[in-house]
């Protein structure tokens, strides 16, 4: 047989992971992953503020020079790639695919009747890879899966399937976790879901030495005695023991043996860090009670009390989904069965660390780790292409309830409680009086000894027997000449992810590490108030996206 391969693909908030798959056997060549995605942002809201205002089509053509890039990466022979599969929210495979995303940008049926958009039928598909600009043969048959309705994606069907809850009886909590963690509670296979924008600190940005996942990031941190056992990634991402700390000083107890330096800090060490020092006392959001208000990790990492207010956000913001979800579904907290946890944040974090802190109920007792159901549902396609056919019916079957937070007068009363919380440090017995008040119920107590299940070794099970590689700079530039800038690169010097650069009062920045119209501390620093973020996104001449 000659040699014929597949590819599968997840594109995530965060990033795009892929496998490339030898046909004849389904064995995994090579896996590809970038640390970052190509637009501009934070969160997926922001990717679709870039798309909408920069206009579809180049937020495609941006998109789709990131996947073909990935694709080149994973060292294979594209001419014979036969089928390749892709999953992802609606937003993501809705660029991918380049239709319209505009119905996704408004609530209601007002705007859209008003700026005459016609939603796409977001079903399963398959297309050629012209269809996309997908740089492979153009014969291969190209695979989209389907969403549950325009609002719950691929990438929320793909988790409840490869967990299974749809089919049992009972209530199971499943989480997507990220910045934009897709959460769906199911009771008795009928589903009620909801996206809680739970903010970039989720994955180490926002964070003053945050970082995404990727070499030399601190991913978690143990307790010995009073001090940290620090825990870095090294170059192949797999965890090493760093140095044994005391955090209150600085000082190092223990040195490392191995080489890896920490650079900064990423999302499952910011919740781990958050456990320990609330646990010890050295926490008392939004305070820190250390001699200098750091937490201090090794290697000059550390975390601020500005950053324990963008923890405690980040963290409300899940805790008062899970209740919304259970007030919509007029269930108690308690009643929930088994808590799903997927993707490589909700895989690699400690299960126990997230009940302290809030990342999933208190009480949850059963606790699954499947890892990335997004890359896995797509593999699962290109193995047998039948499926994508199967899981139109599932997603046709599901009775689904959608919960938009933004409008949920429920999420809002809760997380203006949470948000007196991490910042005005009001008590939790305050907390849980206010949510009975409302008629929400009560914060559940902590279940101290749950029964946790790891079903693989690592997110990605597999990375395949030419390893894994890493693509650090996967984005474009977006370059504008703003009228009357004096290039004193106040912006340059604000920005928090030194995506920014002036010269000579020609702004340049690179897309993949903008935080885009979630941060904007570019135009609020602009002393002269000429910078606007909008101009880099619009087309005019040869000025902002340059492709």
């Amino acid at each position: 047989m000659a040699e014929e391969y597949a590819i599968a693909m997840d594109i995530g908030t965060s990033g795009i992971r892929a496998q490339a798959i030898d046909m004849a056997d389904n064995s995994t060549i090579s896996t590809t992953v970038t640390l970052r995605h190509p637009l501009p942002g934070a969160n997926v809201m922001d990717h679709l503020h870039f798309a909408v205002n920069v206009g579809a089509e180049q937020a495609h053509q941006l998109m789709l020079e990131a996947v073909n890039k990935v694709v080149d990466q994973l060292g294979i022979d594209k001419s014979k790639v036969q089928r390749f599969a892709v999953c992802g929210n609606p937003i993501q495979l809705s660029l991918f695919q380049n239709i319209e995303i505009r119905d996704l940008a408004f609530w209601g049926t007002n705007a859209m009747e008003r700026l005459n958009i016609e939603p796409p039928k977001r079903n399963s598909q398959i297309l050629k890879p012209a269809d996309v600009d997908l740089d492979i043969n153009p014969d291969a048959d190209v695979f989209i899966p389907p969403a549950i309705k325009h609002e719950i994606g691929a990438d929320a069907l793909a988790m409840l399937v490869k967990s299974d809850v749809v089919n049992k009886e009972g209530i199971y909590l499943v989480s997507d976790f990220g910045t934009n963690a897709e959460i769906a509670l199911v009771i008795d296979g009928e589903i009620f879901s909801c996206s809680a924008a739970a903010g970039p600190a989720m994955e180490g940005q926002a964070i003053e030495c945050g970082m995404l996942a990727s070499p030399g990031a601190i991913c978690d941190v143990t307790a010995v005695g009073d001090d940290w056992q620090i825990e870095v990634l090294n170059s192949e991402l797999k965890v090493e023991s760093g140095d044994l700390m005391d955090v209150s000083t600085g000082d190092v107890k223990q040195t490392r043996t191995t080489d890896t330096k920490a650079k900064g800090i990423t999302g499952t060490g910011v919740i781990s860090s958050y456990s320990l020092g609330t646990e010890q006392g050295l926490i008392s959001i939004p305070d820190i009670q250390t001699p200098n208000d750091k937490i201090n990790l090794e290697d000059g990492v550390y975390l601020s009390e500005k950053d324990m207010t963008e923890i405690g956000k980040a963290l409300g913001a899940f805790r008062a989904a899970h209740f919304t979800l259970c007030v919509e579904a007029d269930i108690d907290i308690e009643d929930i069965d088994a808590v799903y946890m997927a993707g490589a944040s909700g895989f690699y974090v400690d299960p126990l660390k997230s009940l302290t802190v809030g990342q999933i109920p208190a009480c949850s007792w059963e606790i699954y780790q499947i890892g990335n159901t997004s890359l896995a549902m797509a593999r699962d396609i290109v193995e047998n292409p039948d499926l994508l056919q199967e899981l139109q019916e599932v997603a046709d079957g599901m009775q689904g309830n959608h919960i938009t937070l933004a409008t949920s007068e429920i999420f809002e009363k809760i997380y203006g409680l949470e948000l007196a919380v991490c910042e005005q440090n009001m008590p939790m017995w305050k907390y849980d009086e206010w949510l009975e008040s409302y008629g929400y119920g009560n914060v559940p107590e902590l279940e101290e000894d749950p029964e946790i299940h790891r079903i693989y070794e690592s997110d990605i099970p597999d990375i395949g027997r030419n390893g894994l590689s890493i693509i650090e700079e996967v984005g474009t530039k977006l370059t504008a000449e703003m009228d009357g800038c004096i290039s004193c690169k106040a912006c340059e010097n604000e920005c928090p992810e030194s995506a920014l650069k002036v010269e000579d009062g020609v702004i340049t920045i690179r897309s993949d590490y903008c935080n885009g119209s979630a941060c904007l501390r570019c135009e609020r620093i602009c002393p002269s108030k000429v910078f606007s973020y909008d101009k880099m996104l619009y087309i005019e001449g040869e000025d902002a996206v340059s492709l």
